[in-house]
């Protein structure tokens, strides 16, 4: 059965640079791109007017982005290597993430916000504590050397997912500090990983252009999504677990349902390669869920699941 979406509102030229990440909160979508600032659109109204600009000190751009809203904290990765943590109540840095001996590339919270993971260009992980003034390492996590791209954590805080360039992709235990999976299908680059809401499942793509659903806990790959023609750049599940949203360098997004294991929708809204793409945080709301995107392109897209009434 397919799903129609709507584009409801674009913003053009939202960023001077190509817009490389887009997360979202359920008060905000934060954007990031190849200039130094992050910019903070206002989810709930139908304009999405740009709400605030943090400036920070990434000189060559920002190329992820994560939030807790219950810390109230966005971390930015910049394409200097480092890792710059901001208050989202008086837009302060918390902290400035560094190691001259690496780079780090892509970061996420833990869902209850007391731990930051982050992959490095060596292919290590490394997690810190939020909860310490100046955000202590806690913890390492060692792959197999090369580097790391995409990065997530279970929502439960049990596992953390890793991509890899040449396309390993891993499954770590945070109780143990252990690998428990190095899973297989994919033998280029890993780009994007998502666990699924009750972090039973997870996705992954890249430069194969297919995306592969496991069992965290077997570490069985369980099916295959096949249908973009580039490289998958992003992938998230929607808040009940029910459907996946892909952004692809073919200049699509797709919507995959989990239990018919197909495409249910596809929008080419966009002439240029889909950087990232987020499903909007609607649970306990009345509004219906959508998704944003962005791009090479510069422009944020939102979109609205189409309704009868």
């Amino acid at each position: 059965m397919s799903k129609q979406y709507f584009s409801t509102s674009l913003t053009p030229e939202a960023h001077p640079a190509d817009i490389f990440c887009v997360e979202t909160t359920s008060e905000y979508a934060i954007t990031s791109s190849g200039n130094s600032t992050l910019k903070l659109w206002n989810a709930a109204s139908n304009d999405h007017e740009l709400v605030l600009t943090i400036n920070t000190a990434h000189r060559l751009g920002i190329h992820h982005v994560c939030a807790n809203k219950e810390l109230g904290l966005i971390a930015a990765v910049g394409f200097d290597g480092e890792i710059s943590v901001w208050s989202l109540q008086d837009c302060s840095c918390r902290a400035v993430i560094s190691d001259p001996k690496t780079a780090y590339w892509a970061a996420r919270f833990s869902a209850d916000g007391e731990f930051l993971a982050a992959t490095s260009l060596d292919g290590g992980i490394t997690v810190w504590n939020t909860a310490s003034e100046d955000f202590e390492k806690c913890g390492e996590l060692e792959t197999k050397g090369s580097s790391g791209l995409a990065i997530d954590y279970s929502n439960d805080g049990r596992f953390i997912a890793s991509g890899h360039e040449n396309g390993g992709l891993y499954v770590f235990s945070t109780e143990t500090a252990r690998l428990l999976h190095s899973l297989p299908g994919h033998i280029k680059a890993v780009r994007a990983v998502s666990f699924s809401p009750l972090s039973k499942l997870l996705a992954a793509g890249g430069d194969s252009n297919v995306i592969t659903v496991y069992d965290v806990t077997s570490g069985e790959q369980v099916f295959n999504l096949s249908g973009h023609s580039r490289w998958i750049m992003s992938l998230d599940w929607n808040f009940t677990g029910e459907y996946l949203l892909s952004g692809s360098f073919d200049k699509s997004l797709k919507i995959w349902s989990i239990e018919q294991t197909e495409c249910v929708s596809t929008q080419t809204e966009s002439d240029s390669a889909v950087w990232a793409a987020k499903w909007t945080k609607t649970a306990g709301t009345a509004r219906p869920q959508g998704f944003v995107s962005v791009g090479i392109d510069k422009t944020v897209r939102w979109y609205r699941e189409a309704t009868g009434g």
